[in-house]
């Protein structure tokens, strides 16, 4: 766990980065730990930004100094198998958001039936082996340290966003909904503050093409 703090400090750091990650991914491929490659070779190309760099080491020291499963993290991968993507704004970007919640983790998806909406919830007691998974193959962010709204508040508010249906581009949060937005509406909620406010913090901390 501590190196993959150390790695993620310096993942968006241009070179040394890719570097570090490639001879970090062979070696998760000679131990067959397929997420740890994958998040390992994954680049996001908005990092050769000087300016991220800046920001993404700034923002690893303070992942480093607390625990995933504790407070509320967003993680980033990835669309697919693929390794490169790239960040233009949060909400606007070719990642899929997740929110990680005192250890239990909210992924919303699009099922096949007319573009509806699925909820995904996994922890170390429910679905575990997911739940590994995804801890190593999304890249997590820490955005607030502490949660007070209780587990079965945060599920029923989570399953509500399963009459709505899929849209990628700018939904209208009525009726329609894509990841990212649903992320933000998770961590206003978990937090207790407002949507503005979450949108302003997921907008400091993220990455984003400008820094």
């Amino acid at each position: 766990m501590v190196e993959r703090k150390i790695f993620d400090i310096f993942k968006n750091v241009p070179v040394v980065g890719q570097a570090y990650g490639v001879v970090r991914g062979i070696a998760y491929q000679v131990t067959d730990d397929e997420e740890e490659v994958k998040h390992s070779l994954e680049f996001d190309l908005t990092s050769l930004n000087p300016l991220r760099m800046i920001k993404s080491v700034g923002m690893g020291i303070v992942n480093m100094t607390n625990d995933l499963d504790k407070g509320i993290w967003i993680g980033r991968r990835s669309l697919g198998d693929q390794p490169l993507s790239f960040s233009l704004l949060p909400g606007t970007d070719a990642f899929h958001w997740s929110i990680q919640i005192n250890g239990i983790i909210y992924q919303l998806f699009k099922t096949n039936q007319h573009d509806y909406i699925e909820i995904d919830i996994s922890s170390q007691s429910e679905q575990c082996s997911a739940y590994e998974k995804d801890c190593k193959r999304f890249s997590w962010q820490c955005v607030h340290l502490r949660s007070g709204i209780d587990e079965t508040t945060l599920r029923n508010y989570a399953k509500s966003f399963e009459s709505y249906k899929y849209k990628a581009i700018l939904p209208d949060m009525n009726e329609t909904m894509n990841c990212q937005f649903f992320v933000k509406l998770m961590f206003a909620k978990a937090a207790g503050i407002s949507q503005k406010q979450a949108a302003t913090v997921i907008l400091l901390a993220m990455p984003n093409f400008i820094y």
